[in-house]
């Protein structure tokens, strides 16, 4: 463990900022580690299948009340601020133990929007449930479910694009999490004026020490593809384009005690065009991204530490990339953040949960400081009809 901590400080130009850095990781690693990532599970959402409920219909609702603010002025985004709610109403019937459909209307209101709602959009999903595995066509289990790490797929999504439609495979057990689907989010006609675009992605995460140890270790992979392009659009203007992000990764971590635990999870990163469309500055670049997390009930206390080169995602979040979000010729080759992070999730009655965080960013190539914070309230309310 001291040996990847040294690691990660390779950088040539190491200031006092980083010596801290490096330091204080080693003194929490050389404790004990343990399993975990950033704890997402307040913004997932999924479509329940049990047995007992074979032939019965049910009303769902699912709600989401968000305010992201991110006070950044930096060079590659600028911040903003997201404020307002969602909510999924829906009616289900599961046709056996295996089988379930569900419709309903999604809708999200950002407040002091010049329209009434910023999306309304209908939603229905066929889904099957055999031996762990699930198959979903319609509406995914989408945004934050995929569990894909924040470089790779925007933590924003689960406000801006939280509904997915498309395909999707899963397998979940005890010690495996698989999920691969296909969202298409753009569709065209014969000479349409633009090119069909769809984003593709895979987590596999496999458990490979028993479950029930304090010990545990798992491994990672992860990769997403974003593609626009098609044979029968008029789009003369705008070229083919294929961009490709995987990840290869590890999780450490051990169980202090009952609701407490320290971990450490750490990846290596790749981003590829292979279309050559030149509308990007670079064709390929890497990344290492690592979080230490020390847990307690609902308080999560993360570090974070990212270092990218030519880095660029997408789907992903933002302030990780190596072009601008805002001026498209602004780039910046190398990356490297420091994100202390503090979060604290709990369930306040019921259905009801909170998320509240706060995540500082500081640019250790020009000790730059910014800052976000957000607050989340879900509510997810499934009544089964007798």
């Amino acid at each position: 463990m001291p040996a990847f901590i040294y690691f990660i400080s390779f950088t040539d130009r190491m200031n006092k900022m980083k010596v801290r850095l490096i330091g204080l990781l080693v003194l929490v690693c050389c404790k004990q580690y343990a399993f975990a990532q950033i704890d997402n599970s307040v913004l997932t959402q999924n479509i329940n299948i049990n047995e007992t409920d074979s032939g019965k219909a049910g009303f769902n609702v699912n709600v989401l009340n968000y305010m992201r603010n991110t006070e950044y002025f930096n060079r590659i985004e600028l911040g903003r601020t997201l404020f307002g709610y969602q909510v999924n109403p829906s009616v289900s019937y599961q046709i056996n133990k295996h089988f379930k459909i569900q419709g309903g209307i999604f809708a999200r209101n950002d407040f002091g929007g010049d329209e009434v709602y910023t999306q309304l959009l209908p939603t229905f999903t066929l889904k099957t449930n055999y031996h762990n595995f699930q198959m979903l066509f319609g509406t995914l289990e989408g945004a934050a479910s995929h569990r894909i790490i924040e470089p790779m797929f925007d933590i924003a999504r689960v406000i801006e694009h939280r509904v997915e439609n498309g395909f999707q495979l899963k397998y979940k057990s005890n010690q495996t999490f698989f999920d691969t689907w296909i969202n298409w989010e753009k569709f065209i006609e014969r000479n349409s004026p633009h090119k069909e675009k769809f984003t593709a992605g895979l987590n596999y995460m496999r458990l490979v020490t028993p479950q029930l140890n304090q010990f545990k270790c798992t491994l990672i992979g992860q990769g997403m593809i974003s593609h626009a392009g098609g044979q029968i659009d008029k789009d003369t203007i705008n070229p083919f384009t294929m961009q490709m992000n995987y990840a290869v990764g590890t999780k450490l971590g051990y169980d202090l005690r009952k609701n407490e635990n320290i971990s450490i999870d750490f990846y290596k990163l790749f981003y590829s065009e292979t279309s050559s469309s030149g509308l990007w500055p670079f064709e390929k670049g890497d990344a290492f991204y690592t979080n230490l997390t020390y847990q307690y009930q609902g308080f999560n206390v993360v570090f974070s530490y990212f270092y990218g080169m030519n880095y660029l995602a997408p789907r992903g979040t933002a302030i990780y990339q190596s072009q601008s979000i805002d001026v498209p010729t602004r780039f910046e080759s190398k990356r490297e953040l420091f994100i202390p992070r503090l979060i604290y999730n709990k369930a306040l009655f019921n259905e009801l949960q909170m998320s509240a965080r706060f995540e500082p960013v500081i640019d250790l190539n020009t000790n730059f400081f910014d800052y976000s914070y957000s607050f989340y309230l879900s509510y997810q309310l499934e009544k089964i009809f007798k």
